[in-house]
């Protein structure tokens, strides 16, 4: 048999892998419930490492995208949690790993919850009859859609109104104010723990100010969310890093991204569909790699998630003029 090493890694040469998470730890999983053991990032990181991958920060790889051939690849986090700081920090110390923190202009040093993290404590409140119960009494008002899944009809709702829903569901169902969980809780990274981060060497990145869906904002909208999340970010560390990472993964129209970059000044946004292919060039738009759920997976079937959504039927044809340059270049 071929070994794995040989037969899945050249293909990838040159092409930068970026990895990401939100919460590492079981201590903490009840903020975030799709939190990684930290045994398991350990184990992923160190599995890439002896697979002859070479750790970064998104800064070099994007400096030397087109002119490297090495297996590189970059740890990235979302949303800012302060497990980065008592778990992940001493786990890339140990094993000289820069780290990239998309942060979440509100809720820096914990001053508020993203709409997202409010329904996770909500959902831990109550059953998904109360809940249905009062979406359906609210649902005029927030014009919830009626159709599909609890996710899909709370996506459904205009993000300048999800908070609001939000914090109506939350003097509804939680024994207690959010000031008072975010200050017995203090779910996010503190001031001195992001000085204490990049102090070490890690990168602060933008993840918008409210954690806001891209692919339903006006291009006047994701520059006012940005805008903010940079003034914010600008306060608590020395230098931003010019990276974006999309909410959700959810991507505005390819064609805005490199307009976005320029008028902000940012080298790449990112995504969450990572294919054999991407990340080889100084391309506005880069794709990221989930290790959330990773328990169940090993290395190799993490690293050919990519070569098979790359090869997806509806999507080969679609995607070929766009791939098929930088394919040759990885295969031959």
């Amino acid at each position: 048999m071929v070994p794995f090493k040989s037969l899945s890694l050249f293909p990838l040469r040159g092409s930068h892998l970026v990895l990401y998470y939100h919460q590492v730890g079981e201590a903490t999983a009840g903020f975030y419930p799709d939190a990684i053991e930290s045994d398991e990032l350990l184990r992923v990181v160190q599995g890439f490492q002896n697979l002859g991958f070479r750790f970064c920060s998104l800064n070099e790889a994007y400096q030397k995208a087109e002119s490297s051939r090495e297996l590189s690849i970059s740890l990235t986090s979302d949303d800012g949690l302060a497990s980065n700081h008592q778990i992940v920090l001493p786990i890339a110390q140990k094993l000289g790993i820069p780290l990239t923190l998309f942060m979440i202009g509100k809720c820096l040093d914990n001053r508020a919850l993203a709409w997202n993290h409010k329904l996770i404590q909500i959902k831990r409140h109550c059953s998904e009859e109360q809940l249905e119960a009062a979406l359906t009494k609210l649902g005029p008002r927030f014009q919830i859609g009626e159709e599909g899944a609890l996710g899909q009809r709370l996506f459904s709702v205009t993000d300048s109104k999800k908070d609001a829903l939000m914090d109506l569901l939350w003097e509804l169902f939680c024994p207690e104010t959010q000031n008072e969980y975010l200050k017995r809780t203090q779910p996010f990274l503190s001031k001195a723990q992001m000085r204490d981060l990049e102090d070490s060497g890690a990168e602060f990145a933008l993840h918008s100010q409210s954690h806001a869906d891209f692919s339903r904002l006006s291009y006047p909208q994701m520059l006012i969310e940005l805008k903010q999340n940079g003034a914010h970010l600008a306060d608590y560390i020395r230098q931003p890093a010019p990276f974006f990472a999309f909410p959700y993964g959810r991507e505005c129209r390819l064609d805005l991204i490199p307009q976005l970059c320029r008028d902000l000044e940012l080298k790449a946004a990112l995504g969450l569909r990572f294919r054999i292919c991407d990340n080889r060039q100084q391309h506005a738009l880069w794709q990221r790699i989930s290790l959330e759920n990773v328990n169940a997976l090993s290395l190799e079937q993490l690293l050919l998630r990519p070569v098979a959504r790359l090869f997806r039927p509806r999507r080969l044809f679609s995607k070929f003029r766009l791939y098929s340059n930088n394919l040759a270049d990885s295969i031959f």
